[in-house]
């Protein structure tokens, strides 16, 4: 039943629509609001509101089609709009950063040396534009335009986290790509939980390319090193060892980590003296400095010394003793020989005695740098052992609960969490490494990244 009630004060109209069974308790409600009954109109005639909706439904659909038949049309137009707003929008930022005037528009900035042929057919393309390049701008530094293969590319993204390179030192992409997977793989070896790393990295992948192609790498390094020691998803007896057990073999895997570490400590500073002399001109620093030629012989007679306290060293026994002695009276010398041998005046930056206070302090941070990166280095081989002795952890809490399914589901939980925050923290401590005590040997990262406005 319909009842049409008008409201004096705000004059409009409602219209009530309820069963009939309800009228009365409908019409009490609304007389206690001040509501009045209007009476429908004897013209009103609800067919021919029906005839109108028609027509206007009509009428719409008459659009709609029209507003479908412009569409087709006009559909590549259409698809090219967003990317012609976006052109124009990145125009007008563009136009914000030129000089400018009413009649030019004048740009500067960095084109890759691949390009440059490239870049200087705008000016025959382009009406009224003029094109100049210079080889070197002075008090300019140039940005770092990376350019390494499809298997490192992707460890750039981390090299840029500490710095990117200069012109006048090495990229480190490469070795760093190299020696960070051997750590990855070393401190996180299981083929299962690698090979869930890799499955991971294709739908990672899709939304950031680059952190699924880490994943990628470091999931095939894991893989590698889980067969070495023969492990899946924890397991230590589904799969034959290749290597080496590192739960079962402590010492042999920390002796061994340590020597790896030395390895690329060696390698390091090759790198560094390579960067310093040949790159930069700077023999002070590169000869006779801490992270020079001076510095790695006081690492290897720091080890020969070790090597001679426990009686396993093939070397003269005061070899290590003479390298130490000598190594602290080029680091003690460093600046007066430096620049002698370079005829390089004055002699001193300060007065001789700051000078030697100075490099007495830097004799003894020197040797607490070379014990703490070889030390740090055990780690590698930590991480290894605590690899397998948190899945025992698990293990055991699984048996404690009888078995079954239950033990089961603490297994696939623990994995889940080995995957997860072992994972992370192995990320972590790999890249420590590699910034701590292996870039700081050879790298300084004090360039600027290219960053181009088309990436094409």
């Amino acid at each position: 039943m319909a009842d049409k009630r008008k409201n004096i004060d705000s004059k409009e109209n409602y219209l009530l629509v309820y069963p009939k069974q309800v009228k009365e308790e409908i019409n009490r409600a609304v007389n206690t609001m001040g509501f009045i009954d209007k009476e429908t109109p004897e013209s009103f005639d609800l067919n021919k509101v029906d005839e109108k909706l028609d027509e206007t439904n009509k009428q719409i659909e008459a659009l709609e089609s029209k507003i479908e038949s412009v569409k087709n049309e006009n559909s590549e137009l259409l698809e090219e709009l967003a990317y012609s707003i976006d052109y124009y929008e990145k125009s007008d930022q563009l136009k914000e950063k030129m000089a400018r005037g009413e009649k030019y528009f004048y740009l500067s900035g960095w084109v890759p040396q691949s390009r440059v042929d490239d870049f200087k057919e705008l000016e025959a393309k382009y009406d009224k534009s003029k094109v100049r390049i210079d080889g070197k701008v002075k008090g300019k530094n140039p940005p770092t335009k990376l350019k390494n293969n499809p298997l490192f590319r992707p460890f750039e993204f981390l090299v840029n986290m500490y710095g990117a390179p200069s012109y006048n030192e090495l990229d480190p992409t490469a070795f760093f790509a190299i020696t960070y997977m051997l750590l990855y793989g070393m401190m996180f070896g299981d083929l299962g939980q690698g090979l869930v790393f890799i499955l991971l990295s294709y739908f990672i992948g899709k939304k950031n390319k680059v952190f699924g192609s880490l994943l990628k790498r470091i999931g095939i390094s894991a893989s590698f090193f889980g067969l070495m020691y023969g492990s899946f998803f924890g397991i230590e007896t589904l799969i034959p060892t290749l290597l080496i057990k590192p739960f079962d073999n402590i010492m042999t895997v920390l002796i061994a980590s340590v020597g790896f570490g030395v390895v690329l400590m060696i390698i390091s500073y090759w790198l560094g003296i390579y960067n310093k002399v040949k790159k930069q001109k700077n023999i002070e620093e590169g000869i006779f400095g801490k992270e020079g030629l001076a510095g790695l012989m006081m690492m290897v007679s720091f080890i020969l010394i070790i090597l001679n306290i426990v009686s396993i060293n093939p070397l003269a026994s005061g070899l290590g003793l003479i390298l130490l002695i000598l190594s602290i009276v080029m680091i003690v010398f460093k600046q007066p020989l430096a620049r002698k041998l370079s005829n390089q005046y004055p002699i001193y930056d300060s007065s001789k005695a700051d000078y030697y206070v100075e490099s007495s302090f830097s004799i003894v941070e020197a040797l607490l740098s070379v014990f703490s990166n070889l030390v740090s280095f055990t780690r590698v081989g930590a991480f290894a052992i605590n690899h397998v002795g948190l899945y025992m952890a698990f293990e055991v809490m699984a048996k404690l609960a009888g078995g079954g399914i239950a033990g089961i589901i603490i297994l696939i939980l623990g994995n889940i969490l080995i995957i997860g925050l072992e994972g992370m923290i192995v990320f972590i401590q790999g890249l420590r490494l590699e910034f701590y005590e292996m870039f700081s040997k050879y790298y300084e990262g004090n360039g600027r990244k290219f960053r181009p406005i088309n990436e094409n």
